[in-house]
């Protein structure tokens, strides 16, 4: 499948539009298994260098399905996590709470109970606090597992934390070793980011009160000093890409398998029939109008709160990758929430054959209808 030249001009128009009003800068990818085409404007920072396919952005919570839930599903591979085992079988510190019995399958599809990010207490110096906190304060579990979706950052922090209790490892070093190294993703790694690497800025106005030049973002990830699964993730559009490529060919790609083909699946079913949200294992699933309309519900993908997104489609062989900083410029959501439809409306339209369905190994029938 090949993409039409007016289409493709069309997202770079698209993707222009977006300089100074809602970021300095952005790449987007946007490809099949076979064809990739990427597009850069702007600056890493008003006024600074511009922005090139070795440019850096901060992830945000691309982190939890590009690395922590890739890297969990691994383990889960090679039988060293069960899905359904509960939170104290890796975690003895919560082996006395109700937080204990959480199944590790909850907190990929953030039906743990567990509260949002906003209300668990601020103020650790240190990553140690952080976890202290996690394992010891009196954190309420607001529903039984399975029966509420409320998403979470909490969910993935302890995620991270049963990777290197079961790895005995960094969760950079988990992730390099089973997923960026494998793939060839030589530019991507958690922060924070050594000086002088090209990446674009972000602003904090909440608690740091000024520009971050590879400063991890988000507060939980930038305490953890880029050890949470959360957040903390740096990539190129190129490196996301390959990512994106992988899961399109069933866990492989140029020949190096990541996952198995059937994990591959449970990452685009819904195993939350009973919830009024559609989530496959640490990605969100395809609805009328999300990622856009005429995207199918087999779709899966993410969004992080700096501005960036990978949504694949499966049943179109179509993946789009879009990278911003739009936090340099604002707070507000909503101006990248619209671009960003419009955007993936432009690259479903510039497929040579937008309505052409690829044959898939999962049944088309939605499980939550």
């Amino acid at each position: 499948m090949t993409f039409r030249s007016d289409g493709l001009e069309r997202v770079r128009t698209l993707l222009e539009s977006g300089v100074s009003d809602v970021y300095s800068g952005a790449a987007l990818a946007i490809g099949t298994r076979e064809v990739e085409e990427t597009f850069i404007v702007g600056e890493r920072e008003a006024g600074g260098e511009p922005v090139t396919a070795d440019t850096r952005f901060d992830l945000a919570s691309l982190t939890k399905a590009i690395a922590t839930t890739t890297v969990t599903l691994r383990l889960v591979e090679q039988g060293r996590i069960a899905l359904d085992a509960p939170l104290s079988a890796y975690l003895d510190r919560v082996s006395t709470t109700d937080r204990g019995a959480i199944p590790v399958r909850s907190l990929l599809t953030h039906t743990s109970g567990l509260p949002p990010y906003k209300s668990f207490p601020f103020g650790w110096d240190s990553r140690d606090a952080l976890v202290e906190s996690m394992y010891d304060s009196p954190l309420s579990v607001l529903a039984p597992p399975d029966e509420l979706y409320i998403y979470s950052d909490l969910n993935f922090v302890l995620l991270g934390e049963i990777v290197r209790t079961v790895t005995n490892d960094s969760l950079a070093t988990a992730f390099d070793e089973r997923v960026a190294s494998p793939l060839g993703l030589d530019r991507t790694s958690f922060g924070p980011l050594p000086e002088n690497t090209p990446v674009a800025a972000t602003r904090d106005r909440r608690w740091r009160k000024r520009i971050l030049r590879g400063e991890i973002h988000d507060y939980m990830g930038a305490i953890m000093d880029g050890e949470s699964g959360n957040a903390g993730l740096f990539a190129t559009a190129g490196d996301v890409a390959t990512v994106a490529t992988m899961l399109l060919n069933r866990g492989s790609v140029a020949g190096t398998r990541v996952l198995a083909p059937t994990t591959v699946e449970t990452l685009r079913e819904n195993i939350l029939p009973s919830i009024d949200e559609r989530h496959g294992l640490g990605w969100r699933l395809g609805t009328t109008n999300r990622p856009a309309t005429g995207w199918s519900r087999d779709a899966f993908g993410h969004t992080g709160f700096t501005g960036t997104s990978v949504w694949i489609d499966p049943r179109t062989d179509l993946f789009v990758v879009l990278l911003t900083n739009r936090l340099l410029v604002s707070d507000d959501a909503e101006p990248i929430a619209r671009l960003r439809t419009r955007l993936h409306e432009a690259a479903l339209a510039a497929l040579d054959d937008p309505g052409r369905t690829v044959q898939t190994d999962t049944p088309t029938e939605d499980s939550n209808p």
